[in-house]
């Protein structure tokens, strides 16, 4: 009787031990919190331009975006006309440092898409927003280093904290015919020529059509927690940015080359990242190992994507 109580609080003394080194392990996690202001910081801001009927020429962002637009197309949501001045505010996101930045990535119903850029156009009178009347399109180019026949307009639509992308106008807008009214193609040797339907979010990209099998690379870490580390993968190739939510990214073609960052804040507001050039193989998992960086050298790397 004795031998088995002591053999019982022998085993009683080694669980003990396994929760209190399983808890120690779980304790001693790095912790990070989302670099919000880091992000904000050092993205592109919105612009912002008056509208006032007095030009003929077009309204031109920093990075060379070209929009044409008059009070004629727009509308309260009222239905009601609109008239001069009129607030026009532009995004413009062409780099992957800038999508990573924004939170912007370019996959589409969790499919990634070759892109040529994403830009936010909106419209406001009196900060009330507006929208276009049916049938109305503004005119826009948006500069391209090489320009691909296959590139269509996507649609930004927001799905809980993120912004999802939509091949159909209708998908976004229930004006009518506004399937029929996008267009885009090639303009020069510099830029694509846009029609767009809706006001808003718009991507110009296409779905990429992998020639090999897809898979799914998995995030972990023995050192940091990775709950509020962004993570990004840039695939150079295809010209395309993916986040990763949670700890986890599917449709990831095998044999791609893939530029993976992390980056979140400590408590004390440092930086930390995790930089890793990889070829994809199947069913990848990533330890990440976090290391302190300074916001410019962060910047510096991000910029060389």
């Amino acid at each position: 009787m004795k031998n088995k109580l002591q053999k019982a609080l022998l085993l009683f003394s080694v669980i003990l031990m396994l929760i209190s080194a399983c808890s120690k392990q779980r304790v001693e996690l790095n912790e990070y919190s989302s670099p919000d202001d880091f992000m904000y910081n050092n993205r592109p801001e919105e612009q912002e331009f008056i509208l006032n009927g007095d030009s003929g020429g077009p309204i031109i962002g920093n990075q060379n975006t070209h929009l044409w637009m008059d009070s004629s197309i727009f509308m309260y949501t009222n239905g009601n006309d609109v008239s001069y001045p009129i607030i026009i505010k532009l995004i413009e996101i062409y780099k992957p440092k800038d999508m990573e930045l924004y939170a912007m990535p370019t996959v589409a119903q969790s499919n990634l898409l070759v892109t040529a850029g994403e830009i936010r156009v909106r419209a406001f009178k009196d900060n009330e927003e507006l929208v276009l009347k049916p049938g109305k399109v503004y005119a826009a180019k948006t500069p391209a280093q090489n320009l691909d026949p296959q590139m269509s307009i996507f649609y930004g639509k927001e799905v809980g904290d993120i912004i999802d992308w939509m091949d159909n106008a209708s998908d976004v807008s229930n004006s009518p015919g506004v399937d029929a009214l996008e267009f885009i193609q090639p303009d020069t040797a510099e830029y694509y020529s846009l029609l767009v339907p809706v006001m808003g979010w718009i991507n110009c990209d296409y779905f990429y059509d992998s020639p090999d099998p897809l898979t799914t690379i998995t995030f972990e870490s023995d050192d940091d927690d990775l709950t509020n580390v962004m993570k990004f993968l840039y695939f150079p190739d295809i010209k395309s940015v993916m986040q990763i939510y949670e700890n986890s990214g599917v449709n990831i073609p095998i044999g791609s080359t893939v530029k993976v960052l992390c980056f979140a804040q400590n408590s004390s507001g440092s930086m930390f990242h995790y930089y890793e050039e990889i070829s994809v193989t199947a069913n990848q998992t990533l330890n990440v190992t976090m290391e302190e960086i300074s916001e410019a050298d962060l910047i510096t790397l991000m910029d060389g994507l």
